[in-house]
């Protein structure tokens, strides 16, 4: 979750508007107008929340997460929980930080 002391929270935003604000595609048979409210950590996020993985270490967690949507390089698509919506990029990190700054 955004720490409410320094971001406002603008969304909820439609993940079809986050794929054209982050250059992402959306995978197939994701859904583009489930609606994103937050963001947060692959451990911490839930129902609602878009994370994100850009780093190998972290394979386990994107797994088990229960976030909403999660922004991913297409090489880790297939480690990703059931139900997950994927934004796909080779740059996920500069993805989320626009995701963010939305």
């Amino acid at each position: 979750m955004a720490d409410s002391r320094f971001f406002r929270l603008a969304g909820p935003f439609r993940l079809a508007e986050l794929a054209a604000t982050t250059g992402a595609t959306l995978a197939e048979g994701g859904d583009p107008d489930v609606e994103i409210r937050d963001i947060g950590a692959l451990d911490s996020a839930g129902p609602g929340t878009l994370s994100f993985l850009d780093n190998r270490k972290y394979l386990e967690s994107f797994a088990c997460s229960k976030a909403t949507a999660c922004i991913v390089d297409p090489r880790f698509a297939d480690r990703a929980p059931g139900g997950m919506t994927l934004l796909l990029t080779p740059t996920p990190y500069k993805a989320f930080a626009l995701a963010a700054a939305a």
